[in-house]
């Protein structure tokens, strides 16, 4: 599905240019949950601006859904993204004075869908992450767990192929970050929904199948874990 070979990424600033990214090797094959882990720094951010389509200045190779698509144009980025992606943020990143329902909708309301389907569409996802009837609520008198909730709404409504979450649970206490896992968890057993998750904790990552950690710009290591399933 998403396979990086030997990919590089600079920043420049003034006259010196910062090698940020160095020779990244990763695939990411449907259906799997993964974890990025590395300090404040390391690169995990500018790596999954790259996956998920927000940075097409990189070298290197990038296949997607066995396409090459590092020589896209900004503008077949920006497709991909909006046809391919759902993003989930620390902050959640919801219009604190427009409905949670409304919030829900922007994405295909963005697509030029009919709002007869996408009134049916949001209360089908709504009730997939556990708020049936909070549709009418304003994001601001919602607890940061459901408000979390209302920002992985928005992100699955599309069908997207995979998530990216950065650092989804960062803004939550211990219990509320367990819910929010098994959320994704969920998510991905019973949707099969692709997530790809950054995080710098270890609880958080020791429950996905799969951890990638990255130290200055490089994958150290990739490994397989044994899952805990917390919500079991």
């Amino acid at each position: 599905m998403i396979k990086l070979t030997k990919v590089n990424k600079y920043y420049r600033q003034g006259d010196h240019r910062f090698h940020v990214l160095h020779d990244i090797n990763l695939t990411v094959n449907q259906g799997e949950l993964v974890a990025i882990i590395g300090e404040s720094g390391s690169g995990k951010s500018t790596l999954i601006n790259i996956i998920g389509f927000l940075d097409d200045d990189f070298t290197g190779t990038y296949f997607y859904a066995g396409q090459p698509i590092h020589d896209y144009t900004r503008r077949q980025f920006s497709r991909l993204r909006n046809q391919n992606v759902g993003f989930v943020f620390q902050n959640f990143k919801l219009i604190r004075d427009t409905t949670v329902a409304e919030n829900v909708a922007l994405p295909l309301l963005y697509a030029g869908q009919r709002r007869r389907d996408v009134r049916q569409r949001v209360s089908a996802v709504l009730d997939q992450v556990g708020l049936h009837g909070y549709g009418n609520q304003l994001p601001q008198n919602l607890s940061g767990g459901q408000q979390q909730r209302v920002s992985i709404a928005r992100a699955i409504i599309g069908h997207p192929q995979f998530l990216i979450a950065d650092e989804p649970t960062g803004a939550l206490d211990t219990a509320t970050s367990q819910e929010i896992m098994n959320l994704f968890k969920r998510l991905n057993r019973e949707e099969g929904t692709t997530i790809i998750m950054v995080t710098h904790d270890p609880h958080v990552a020791d429950q996905c199948e799969r951890v990638v950690k990255i130290i200055d710009g490089r994958v150290v290591s990739d490994s397989r874990e044994v899952v805990h399933h917390a919500d079991k």
